[in-house]
């Protein structure tokens, strides 16, 4: 039976890590981050529903899920090194693809294979480095390093969640568009008044037309997402350029009466005529959100691969970094053989499971209702509608994405029985490919220890709440006020998850970690907790109908939230370690562990775009605190011991 290179605990490290760390885990955020979280801002920029978005990215996801498929297949085969240096050539060049693709028709589909591809090679380099830091340094460095490594990560996924999404935001925003009109008077309001001005400087705050101080126009003018230009013609009609053409929205209406300055009520509130004389004219961003986006990723391709190139003269050469199967080559590509097998499982069953849910789904809406939503043309619900229209499949269905003719039930039971045949195929081959090998027996251990069903769903459950909060969040920022969002813009959305959310997490995995060494895991689990669930109500209160809360409140709601989460993190991640550490495969199982947490995230995706769909951003905000319920049944279940005390929470 194969086992870890052993690794001495007292013995002092021959590298220094300050070297390799930092630079290390910074680039392992990257490549996550853009898929997980900033693809789905820059998909949103493109035009694309929200629906779409979080299936697709989270499906991409998937390979971090497989981590726990993959971990053997980097364990048994060459050095973690080799694995590193090579998966970062790759994702540097993923990340340039992606960025150039977005002009492509079919950008959305063609761009979702890039960085699919990306995040499997992403998934292979970050079991290499986590493998790496455990055999590189001894057992008192890695827990002297674990915050460093931590950090180190967070700032990479600042780096993307916050500097990339700033600068988009900032080329892609238009100066204000200066309008005058004659003849009548435009009207804004001040709180409970009202106030006519003949000229003013229009431009976009929190999703409306306001004037230069914020003040937004009467009746309210609500602009659509991706949006970087605005004009207006002669009868005051406003136009707004967006990513997927010109959409008209609406004309500025006028008091009749000509009346200027602050007052309780307008006298007589008229639609503008074609005779109104409005001067005025167009304001446009420097660069559309597209181009905005291609630039902006491409710079971040090449800084990757400036680290890449680093880490070739920084990563040293342990003697420890050998690839635990000494067999020729040929047994290598067997292991590669028998690792496609167990993605095809995954894959297969991802898809097979997806059309059971899908096809129960449609039955229970058929049997409450049956009936489709209509449509005014302005694009909102009329008739009467039962909240799971969502539930319902289209007409025209197709199978994985390909268009075969047929119906959307069609569709969706040529999918099951297609993935059926290949789940039984692919699991039988699996089986046999796997038995009396080094990678079934690291594979077997990890489930066949004490109270591993508990661990499982502990795994599974225990941040699905707070995982469905952080896919949906940016989304809901995003989304105009029409959709139910707060319409912030990408300048302020990359201060608000990538400032605050980022400084938020940092502080709290750092406090949290804290106080489980200091405490016990056992004493500091349910505290931390419920840390990290309760501040989900934030996002409830923001959602609420015509709240429209403040913009300072959006930056203190997202920080509590990310506090709340890295603090309850720091317990998730000591007991994962733990976890690890009770067998001899502790590079293996700890990709296991986090690559069933990245099957939780992938999972929350999933679901988050179903009852958004459904019920809405504040209702799924309400379902959120629901959903964290089980994780925190699980605490009751999972095997707890002092042993935990070995391991550094981050």
């Amino acid at each position: 039976m194969s086992q870890d290179a052993p690794n001495p605990v007292t013995a002092p490290t021959k590298f220094n890590p300050w070297l390799f760390v930092p630079l290390l885990y910074f680039m392992q955020a990257i490549p996550v981050t853009i898929v997980q979280e900033v693809a789905a801002i820059f998909y949103k920029d493109m035009g694309v529903e929200p629906g779409p978005i979080l299936q697709w990215t989270s499906l991409i996801g998937l390979p971090w899920s497989m981590q726990l498929l993959l971990g053997p297949l980097v364990d048994l085969n060459f050095t973690k090194r080799k694995w590193i240096l090579g998966g970062q050539f790759l994702i540097a060049i993923g990340l340039g693809a992606t960025a150039f693709l977005l002009n492509l028709p079919h950008a959305f589909e063609i761009t979702l294979v890039i960085l699919g591809a990306t995040a499997i090679t992403s998934a292979l380099c970050n079991i290499a480095t986590d493998g790496f830091y455990l055999l590189s340094m001894s057992k008192d460095q890695q827990a002297e390093f674990v915050g460093v490594q931590t950090t180190s990560y967070r700032l990479g996924r600042l780096f993307c969640t916050g500097l990339l999404v700033l600068f988009v935001g900032l080329m892609t925003r238009f100066a204000p568009l200066p309008v005058n009109v004659q003849g009548g008077s435009m009207v804004f309001k001040d709180k409970q008044q009202f106030v006519l001005r003949t000229d003013a400087q229009l431009k976009v705050s929190e999703g409306l037309i306001t004037d230069e101080n914020g003040l937004p126009l009467q009746p309210e003018i609500k602009t659509p997402g991706g949006m970087f230009g605005l004009t207006i013609g002669n009868d005051g009609s406003l136009t707004a350029s967006t990513v997927l053409g010109q959409k008209p929205l609406g004309i500025i209406s006028l008091a009749s009466d000509g009346a200027s300055g602050g007052y309780q009520m307008p006298a007589v509130v008229t639609a503008a005529s074609v005779q109104a004389n409005f001067a005025g004219g167009s304001s446009q961003a420097p660069v559309n959100p597209i181009l905005a986006w291609t630039l902006i990723l491409a710079g971040c391709a090449v800084i990757y691969f400036l680290g890449h190139l680093a880490n070739r003269f920084t990563i040293p050469r342990p003697a420890e970094d050998q690839p635990q199967d000494e067999d020729s080559p040929v047994e290598t590509r067997r292991n590669i053989s028998r690792t496609l097998l167990l993605v095809a499982v995954g894959l297969s069953g991802y898809f097979f499971l997806s059309s059971i849910v899908k096809l129960v789904a449609y039955s229970i809406w058929k049997a409450k209702d049956g009936t489709l939503p209509t449509f005014d043309p302005a694009g909102k619900i009329t008739g009467q509608v039962t909240g799971l229209h969502g539930w319902a499949l289209p007409p025209h269905g197709k199978f994985i994405g390909f268009d075969l003719g047929l119906t959307g039930i069609g569709a969706e039971v040529f999918q099951l029985l297609v993935c059926g045949f290949l789940l039984a195929l692919s699991l039988f081959a699996a089986r046999q490919s796997l038995k009396g090998t080094a990678m079934a027996e690291a594979l077997g251990t990890y489930v066949r220890q004490s109270g591993f069903p508990a661990i499982f769903g502990f795994i599974l459950f225990y941040r699905l709440g707070e995982a469905m909060v952080g896919k949906m969040s940016p989304l809901f920022l995003k989304a105009s006020l029409v959709e139910g969002g707060l319409a912030i813009p990408n300048d302020q959305l990359g201060l608000i998850k990538g400032l605050a959310g980022v400084i938020g997490i940092i502080v709290g995995g750092l406090t949290g970690g804290w106080v489980v060494s200091k405490i016990g895991l056992r004493r500091a689990f349910w505290p931390l907790a419920f840390a990290m669930h309760i501040p989900n109500l934030l996002y409830v209160w923001a959602s609420t109908p015509n709240m429209h809360p403040p913009l300072w409140s959006l930056y203190i709601v997202d920080f509590v939230d990310q506090f709340g989460y890295g603090f309850g993190f720091a317990a998730y991640m000591v007991y994962i370690m733990w976890v690890a550490q009770r067998g001899h495969f502790k590079t293996t199982h700890y990709a296991i562990g986090t690559g069933m947490g990245a099957l939780c995230i992938a999972f929350a995706g999933i679901i988050s775009g179903i009852i958004q769909a459904n019920f809405g951003y504040h209702w799924f905000f309400i379902s959120v605190i629901f959903l964290t319920i089980p994780g925190m049944l699980t605490l009751l279940f999972i095997p707890l011991d002092e042993s935990h005390r070995q391991a550094k929470a981050a």
